[in-house]
């Protein structure tokens, strides 16, 4: 506001040949006796102007930088925890884990549809590949959670529509259609590894959180080049790190009057901890002793505090890739 009336009054001594005071007394100034219809376009023309940048401004502030966003996708966390915790009290204090022996996969390894799949000893279904979306699923199946429920506002990520001629009724599906992870926006700790989580993980055990930075549309990406994100954490060199490590939440700025991600560059990231509870994390060392809830440990025994921080970035959906104790929260999709 003081820039502006500060435009202002230059703009009045310049066309009024006086001072604004001397305008407002109706004082003589000179020839001129008031503005002319060119002072009055170029007064319209700078107010104009001031105002759309206030009004970008408070886009900027209402739209992209409003914290309403992540406590968005923190009330979602917070709902599939109180989900999760619901599923475990009917299941043996065990968190959702589609049944079966099949590896970790992009896409599950049957149709979505099928009504009775066979996950039993000799069954079709026991070795074919499962989905982590898969593991989300049962919880629309079996807890009425809404598939909306798994889509951040901010991410790419779109609500899963049944839309299928095989059946209407989403609870009697088991995955998020043929491509799942265009519907999923959260990364859940690994069900198929060594280690999976249950209701008995403590406060302090990331059990879910935003997007694993280290999946895009479905596929494992390596660390970026020239610092960009994702990159594996040093706790002894901060300024090779983003600040936070989520998909769902970049930095937006303005180019060219248009809002676009600044590359390389995210916020923090909503978790889901042991206990139900989730909370905002500005950096991914936030599991179990500052445990990088989105790498697995780089060592099984006697891990350092590089190896718990840093840890290994995944490459593949196999055993090597896996949480190494107990403590090791490792997200992915």
């Amino acid at each position: 506001m003081r820039i502006a009336e500060e435009v202002l009054f230059d703009i009045c001594r310049l066309s009024c040949g006086g001072s604004w005071e001397e305008k407002r007394k109706g004082q003589k100034m000179g020839n001129r006796k008031g503005l002319t219809r060119s002072d009055v376009v170029v007064l319209l023309v700078i107010i104009g102007i001031l105002l759309s940048i206030g009004a970008f401004r408070l886009l900027d502030r209402a739209t992209y930088r409003n914290p309403g966003y992540r406590v968005w996708c923190g009330t979602n966390l917070k709902g599939l925890g109180t989900a999760m915790i619901v599923y475990a009290n009917d299941y043996d204090d065990n968190y959702p884990q589609l049944p079966g022996r099949g590896p970790w996969s992009k896409r599950l390894g049957f149709d979505y549809a099928i009504e009775d799949p066979d996950f039993g000893s000799g069954g079709e279904q026991e070795h074919v590949g499962r989905t982590i979306t898969a593991s989300w699923y049962l919880l629309v199946r079996e807890a009425d959670v809404s598939p909306s429920s798994f889509v951040c506002p901010t991410s790419y990520q779109t609500r899963f529509r049944e839309n299928n001629l095989v059946k209407s009724d989403v609870t009697e599906l088991w995955d998020f259609g043929p491509d799942p992870y265009k519907h999923v926006s959260y990364s859940m700790h690994n069900p198929y590894g060594s280690y999976p989580a249950d209701g008995t993980r403590s406060a302090a055990f990331a059990v879910a959180a935003d997007m694993s930075p280290w999946f895009t549309d479905g596929s494992i990406i390596p660390p970026g080049a020239n610092n960009d994100a994702p990159q594996t954490i040093r706790p002894d060199d901060p300024q090779r790190n983003s600040p936070g490590n989520s998909q769902n939440h970049p930095e937006y700025r303005r180019r060219f009057w248009l809002w676009r991600p600044v590359k390389g560059t995210r916020m923090g990231q909503n978790v889901l901890f042991g206990d139900g509870h989730s909370a905002y994390e500005k950096t991914a060392n936030c599991g179990v002793d500052k445990d990088n809830i989105y790498t697995f440990w780089s060592k099984d025994e006697g891990p350092s505090e590089q190896d718990r921080q840093g840890g290994t970035n995944p490459t593949g959906r196999n055993k090597g890739n896996d949480a190494r104790s107990e403590e090791d929260s490792f997200l992915g999709i």
